[in-house]
């Protein structure tokens, strides 16, 4: 079967398409044939050495995928059967085929499309656990999203608006606030734009914003901040931007406000019901039509190169996804 691999550790390391060994599943495992990858940024960083997780090489990177079940390991005990559609996340998953624990697999309608499915657990269950179990959010309370046409950030725009908060969408592009409009913002800000702040704060009136779901970073952490109000809550989820901000902490006193660091990864090894539970809350709203990822493009696997370049350009809106068929 074909397999992406890196075989070195360096940032200057390829990811090469190789042959390799079909593999079998074991006891509580099963094996699922892979139509459909997504390409995040940490796959990325993880493949080029970036990543606060190093494995050994050679090592397949890649995280998000769809497929069909197609083999079920011995004493393995599963509501799945060969020829189901599932998706799940997994280290390893830019591979033909990939053998995972089958509480991992979730099983999809019959009505779901795999390039959509393949990119919809990781972003999505992020996003699910930073709202509920880091920020407590409430309907009702205004939600501030940077980087809103990011997958985590299109994905709390969603989520945010369905629990019944009151969205702002910050993004760079009129094509990307027009795509967070169309998820459910009931405003969006220029983010490029000098005075965005004041905007926020105009449009979030006296009371500030309660949630901000940070993915950028940098100097837009410092920014949005600002914005909140009494005992607002920041979630800080990751760098997009790719600077770490500096924050002035006596604005957490005179805001009474707090920062938040948020780590599906982390949260997922210390309570794995919980995750496996956000993981199934997450299917079972897009079974129902009520979430959606964007996909920009779908590229055969041959074409891998082509579509990690346009993962990562600022102008994509939408997510990179290759498949194997």
């Amino acid at each position: 079967m074909k397999a992406l691999r890196v075989h070195g550790d360096g940032p200057q390391d390829g990811i090469v398409l190789d042959e390799v060994p079909l593999p079998e599943p074991g006891p509580g495992q099963l094996r699922v044939r892979v139509a459909a990858c997504g390409i995040s940024f940490v796959d990325l960083l993880l493949a080029r050495g970036g990543y606060q997780v190093r494995p050994e090489p050679p090592f397949v990177p890649g995280s998000e995928f769809c497929g069909v079940v197609d083999a079920i390991g011995a004493d393995t005990v599963t509501p799945l059967a060969v020829g189901d559609l599932v998706c799940g996340t997994r280290q390893g998953a830019w591979a033909e085929a990939i053998c995972i624990a089958a509480d991992r697999a979730h099983r999809l309608p019959a009505h779901a499309l795999p390039v959509e499915a393949a990119v919809l657990v990781a972003p999505y269950a992020t996003a699910l656990h930073a709202l509920q179990d880091r920020a407590h959010l409430a309907a009702g309370e205004t939600v501030l999203v940077l980087g809103a046409s990011g997958s985590v950030g299109h994905a709390a725009v969603q989520l945010a608006r369905r629990a019944g908060a009151r969205v702002i969408a910050a993004a760079s592009s009129a094509a990307k606030r027009a795509a967070a409009a169309a998820a459910g913002a009931e405003a969006t800000v220029d983010s490029s734009a000098a005075d965005w702040k004041d905007a926020v704060k105009a449009l979030a009136g006296p009371g500030g914003v309660d949630v901000v779901v940070d993915t950028v970073g940098g100097e837009a952490t410092d920014a949005a901040f600002r914005t909140l109000g009494w005992e607002g809550r920041h979630l800080m989820v990751g760098f997009a931007g790719g600077q770490i901000g500096l924050l002035k902490t006596n604005l957490s006193i005179v805001k009474g406000a707090s920062l938040i660091g948020v780590d599906f990864r982390q949260a997922g090894e210390r309570n794995p019901a919980r995750a496996a539970a956000l993981r199934e809350q997450v299917v079972s709203l897009y079974a129902r039509g009520e979430i959606r990822p964007v996909v920009h493009s779908v590229l055969p696997v041959g074409r891998f190169a082509e579509a990690a370049a346009l993962a990562q350009e600022r102008a994509t809106l939408g997510r990179v996804v290759f498949s194997f068929e």
